[in-house]
């Protein structure tokens, strides 16, 4: 793998917290937003969890990381978007909600640890070349 430049590698970095960033907002607030959202049925806090930076990312600020460290990107944030949806429209029951939102979070859970590992690794090729 050829050398990333100091500005690629901050992108990654970046992005890399980007992503540590929302899941951890996703799964340890859980408990409070999927409480706040079962009794008042409001769907404003939502914006809070679920905000982040990567949807102002440029095609042309990614195209030099790897086809893995993408895919991942990819999978992670259309997951989050995915369980966003759910949320903003769902009719379902504050018990379904809650099962169906441990689904999702076990999911992005095994995607953003592997998102993180290939960053993590593309960042340290980058370092060491």
């Amino acid at each position: 793998m050829k050398k990333i430049s100091d500005e690629h590698l901050r992108t990654l970095v970046l992005i890399k917290l980007d992503a540590k960033n929302l899941f951890n907002r996703i799964k340890w607030r859980a408990p409070e937003y999927l409480a706040e959202f079962s009794l008042k049925r409001t769907r404003e806090h939502f914006k809070e969890i679920f905000y982040n930076r990567y949807e102002a990312v440029q095609i042309r600020e990614l195209a030099f990381c790897s086809e893995e460290v993408i895919i991942n990107l990819d999978q992670f944030y259309n997951l989050m978007d995915e369980m966003r949806w759910y949320l903003n429209h769902t009719q379902d029951m504050p018990n379904r909600v809650d099962d169906k939102i441990s689904s999702y979070i076990r999911e992005l859970e095994t995607i953003y640890q592997t998102l993180d590992l290939y960053i993590e690794a593309e960042v340290q090729t980058g370092r060491d070349e």
